[in-house]
């Protein structure tokens, strides 16, 4: 066997010509599947340092969120503040939008119907009332900070744009399916390779 660059000649299991001391046939094959065995492994241990979510499914957390008249929101959210901060974002879960949340969801299930004793049902009703828009206007704000987080997150791993449109793209879809589109959004990431599932 003869070197393709110089013509000396070489064992066949020679990776560098003696003479030239550039790659054989041998060499360029042996170098490409280094190069091959270095992506896999680098890839094997990028998976391994993903950040953890909880893959759910959305039609199980529709029923739930369904059945919960709504809490499965609060919930959902204070089951993800540790996963969600562990993404290294700049940005982190606003606990405080949270406590809000749930403290006037609280207060719109202990006052059904807007009927508090003792006080004047008018007056009930405005209490229930801004009860559920305070609930609402802090679950629109966490969904909006969630998806943000997601995104910055994703924009690290792939191009910004590109993030920008794969994770929870629509702000519609969040402000009336909140944490069930970013359940959805979630479980794309972890389909994308983008995070771990929890196990």
């Amino acid at each position: 066997m003869n070197c393709k660059h110089c013509g000396a000649p070489i064992e066949a299991n020679d990776e560098v010509c003696q003479y030239c001391g550039k790659l054989t046939d041998y060499g360029e094959h042996m170098l490409e599947e280094r190069r091959i065995q270095e992506q896999e492994d680098e890839r094997r241990r990028a998976l391994e340092n993903l950040p953890v979510m909880k893959y759910v499914s959305v039609l199980f957390a529709a029923v739930i969120y369904i059945f919960t008249a709504c809490g499965y929101s609060v919930w959902w959210y204070a089951m993800r503040i540790a996963p969600l901060n562990a993404l290294g974002t700049k940005k982190k879960f606003p606990v405080w939008a949270l406590l809000i949340l749930a403290v006037s969801w609280a207060g719109m299930i202990l006052l059904p119907g807007g009927n508090i004793q003792g006080l004047p049902e008018e007056l009930s009703g405005e209490i229930y009332n801004y009860a559920f828009g305070v609930a609402f206007v802090a679950s629109i704000f966490l969904a909006f900070s969630v998806r943000g987080m997601l995104q910055e997150y994703a924009s690290g791993l792939m191009e910004k744009t590109l993030a920008v449109n794969t994770i929870a793209p629509s702000g519609i879809m969040l402000i009336l399916f909140g944490p069930l589109y970013l359940q959805h959004s979630i479980n794309k990431m972890i389909a994308m390779k983008l995070l771990a599932p929890k196990i």
